[in-house]
């Protein structure tokens, strides 16, 4: 998997019929969630904005005001309300599938990125489909992610 890779990954809380996107901050999930779900004809969800509607605030503010534990919670509630959903494109925070801490970037130099983003593979390679997208664009993914839906019959696109 390379840096710009996006994973499709399932939860055994989650119904199966959703799309989960999961992969590194900045890989272009929620991008290629709202085209995907677009050529589902699906409704798209992001956690994290989600999560910034019944705070109010952005994520970094969050995490700034009320701290790392707090954010925590929301999205613990947020992945709990989501296990009601049925049929969504979902896009997830980048340290969602890994239940760890999910620093911010700022102010972290490009090895503690690479770093963070190494401790996070592991989690990212649970996904059932994995997409390398490196060097392509958003419609190139989700035609990719279309394809290997097919191939693993997870939906009728």
């Amino acid at each position: 998997m390379t840096a710009g890779a996006r994973a499709i990954w399932y939860d055994a809380g989650m119904r199966r019929d959703n799309v989960i996107l999961v992969g590194f901050m900045g890989a272009g999930k929620s991008v290629c969630g709202r085209l995907l779900a677009r050529r589902l004809g699906r409704c798209f969800v992001e956690t994290d904005e989600m999560i910034a509607a019944v705070e109010g605030r952005s994520i970094p503010e969050i995490f700034r005001d009320a701290g790392e534990t707090r954010f925590r919670q929301l999205e613990a509630d947020t992945l709990e309300s989501l296990k009601l959903k049925s049929g969504d494109v979902i896009a997830t925070g980048g340290g969602t599938p890994c239940r760890e801490g999910r620093p911010m970037l700022d102010g972290r130099t490009l090895a503690e990125i690479e770093e963070l983003y190494r401790s996070r593979q592991p989690y990212y390679r649970r996904a059932h489909i994995t997409i390398d997208t490196t060097g392509i664009g958003a419609d190139q993914v989700v035609a990719r992610i279309l394809s290997a839906l097919r191939e693993a019959h997870a939906v009728r696109a």
